[in-house]
């Protein structure tokens, strides 16, 4: 004799198998870890170097590669893209490839003084996707 189970015993068994659907996912576990240092918020303009550092690495600490470009931002939209292209004072071609750190110089335009920006690093890691690494600067004279 085939016995049907019981609404509760049913409710119960759903509840467990949600509960453990959602532990099951990792806790907001981002791919990978990217950071922008820079000396400070105030970059002068015209000639003064801004220096920058970009890391990225695995949760676990390992380097990883990825790209970088430039983005730079006024009032929430992007007013000018660039490459990186450390070492040589023109903007490279296309994305900066590098594994797990890289150093650069930023020369800010004399007609970007007094303007408040927002300098961007979008940086993909290759079947991970990308982050955007924002900082907000004001450039002075």
């Amino acid at each position: 004799m085939h016995r049907r189970p019981r609404l509760s015993t049913l409710v119960a068994t759903a509840v467990a198998a949600a509960g453990l659907a959602v532990s099951a996912a990792p806790a907001s576990a981002a791919p990978f870890v990217a950071t922008l240092e820079a000396p400070n918020h105030t970059p002068k303009a015209g000639g003064t170097d801004w220096r920058i550092t970009v890391t990225v690495r695995s949760p676990s600490g390992r380097p990883l590669r990825a790209t970088a470009t430039y983005q730079f931002l006024y009032n929430g939209q992007v007013v000018a893209t660039r490459y990186p292209n450390p070492g040589h004072r023109r903007s490279g071609k296309r994305p900066y490839a590098f594994r797990g750190r890289y150093r650069d110089t930023i020369l800010w335009p004399k007609r970007a003084a007094g303007y408040t920006l927002t300098f961007r690093v979008v940086v993909a890691v290759r079947g991970q996707g990308r982050e955007n690494l924002d900082w907000r600067v004001r450039v002075r004279r």
